[in-house]
């Protein structure tokens, strides 16, 4: 047996070679399915915040003109309810968001409607991918945006201080 026959023989290293072909995409994949995963859970914390928001819209206060404590107003407990929602992603970095928009159906003369009138939230969320490798795959822009609505049925209430 030549020295060619052994060597085409030899099998020492195959399973390092193998292992280098093998490595990259499955590394890749793995590194895609993570940012993947965190996007998915990034868009459910914007839903549950637009969910969360929508309820504290429905809560119409009017303040009393002769009450000397007035509230924040609607507005400001929306901003709150969706700040709270989205507290885990505060200070990463992952996730910026713009004030969440509170619209009451109204008539023209600015009463609520009756039976089947919606209030509407609107939420705007960039999502940043930080992932390396999978970021360039997942989010070729570098991050991903939002734009939830959510409904919540008005139900009358008009409460005063």
């Amino acid at each position: 047996m030549g020295r060619r026959e052994s060597f085409i023989r030899a099998r020492r290293g195959a399973v390092l070679a193998e292992f280098a072909i093998a490595f990259m995409p499955i590394c890749t994949m793995f590194l895609c399915l993570v940012q993947l995963s965190r996007y998915s859970i990034a868009r459910l914390a914007v839903l549950h915040a637009a969910e969360v928001s929508v309820r504290a819209c429905a809560v119409i206060i009017m303040p009393d003109p002769g009450h000397s404590k007035q509230l924040d107003g609607p507005d400001s407990d929306v901003e709150k309810a969706a700040t709270i929602a989205l507290q885990p992603f505060e200070g990463t970095g992952e996730l910026t968001n713009d004030p969440p928009a509170c619209n009451h159906d109204s008539n023209p003369d600015g009463k609520l409607n009756g039976n089947g009138s919606n209030d509407t939230v609107t939420m705007n969320a960039t999502y940043t991918c930080n992932i390396p490798v999978a970021k360039h795959i997942v989010c070729p822009s570098g991050s991903k945006t939002f734009h939830v609505t959510a409904q919540f049925p008005h139900q009358g209430a008009m409460y005063q201080l």
